[in-house]
């Protein structure tokens, strides 16, 4: 158990480590003016501390109950800053209202590290691979910022997310809590990705959609669609989702979307794949994504 005053925290292979465990949100903001880092699950952050010897001062977040709170009877949908992908996982009001967001936490890492990871975690990190961030946007997510004052505002997800590790996050600024849209009536959605495994991999592409129905139930009124690890963050491609309005789903439907998003897309050759396989993926991703929503729709 993690006390509520400050200590030092040395496991082997990482350096020597500062750490605050306050319960009030006041002090936290206290120490992050003093420099000090944030962390809830501290999946990345004390991995970074291993490889980098930095962050070397450290306050946890998950003693503050705000923090904590994870709120599903409303609108908007809110989490807080130390709800684990877990806890998220295991709520069927989450699962109803944003399933894309849900099917995004559920596939990160392990069951062991989605029970420390945090769904803000995964936002602040800012990987373009992040499994929930196509999710999230799809979502209408906005990202709540606390000031070194305790003044808040409040960024959307697509201006929070500068770059690659990059954010909007200004000195001594905390996320607070992300908020997003749940499903209206005759609404779904669903995220997919590529990768080599089922567990504890990057994803390659991955998409996220939302569709909403006209009251046939077949005719798409409106459509979202949200592409991951092929541009610098995870990016909307709105002209590839506006092509499926008005008509009912068809599998020629499905295949100009995916082409065209296949074609909106700025994906990068790494180690791990070229730019080209990357891009013929976010054809697929797209087309299962959209599959995945409209089985959901019919089976409502």
């Amino acid at each position: 158990m993690l006390s509520a005053t400050s200590s030092t925290l040395r496991p082997s292979r990482l350096p020597e480590l500062e750490l605050h465990c306050p319960t009030a949100l006041e002090e936290v903001l206290g120490h992050l003016a003093e420099g000090a880092h944030p962390f809830a699950g501290g999946t990345d952050i004390l991995l970074w501390a291993s490889q980098r010897g930095e962050p070397r001062r450290l306050v946890w977040t998950g003693g503050v109950e705000e923090l904590r709170a994870l709120e599903t009877g409303g609108e908007p949908l809110r989490v807080g800053a130390a709800v684990t992908l877990a806890s998220i996982v295991r709520s069927p009001a989450f699962r109803a209202a944003a399933p894309a967001v849900f099917d995004g936490a559920r596939s990160i890492g392990s069951v062991q590290l989605r029970n420390q990871a945090t769904l803000v975690g995964n936002v602040c990190t800012a990987s373009p691979a992040g499994d929930t961030l196509p999710g999230l946007l799809v979502h209408d997510a906005e990202v709540e910022v606390v000031g070194p004052s305790g003044d808040r505002r409040r960024l959307p997800l697509e201006d929070f997310l500068v770059g690659p590790g990059d954010t909007g996050l200004g000195d001594g600024e905390l996320v607070a809590a992300v908020s997003l849209s749940r499903l209206a009536a005759r609404e779904t959605s669903a995220f997919v990705r590529f990768t080599q495994r089922q567990a504890l991999d990057l994803a390659f592409a991955s998409a996220a959609a939302r569709l909403r129905f006209e009251a046939d139930g077949r005719t798409v009124a409106a459509a979202r669609l949200a592409l991951g690890a092929v541009a610098p963050t995870a990016v909307e491609v709105a002209e590839a989702a506006a092509m499926l309005v008005g008509r009912p789903l068809s599998e020629a439907g499905l295949d100009a979307s995916a082409e065209a998003a296949g074609e909106a897309c700025a994906p990068i050759s790494d180690h791990r794949a070229s730019a080209g396989y990357r891009r013929q993926l976010v054809k697929a991703v797209v087309r299962d994504a959209l599959a995945a929503a409209g089985r959901r729709a019919e089976a409502r």
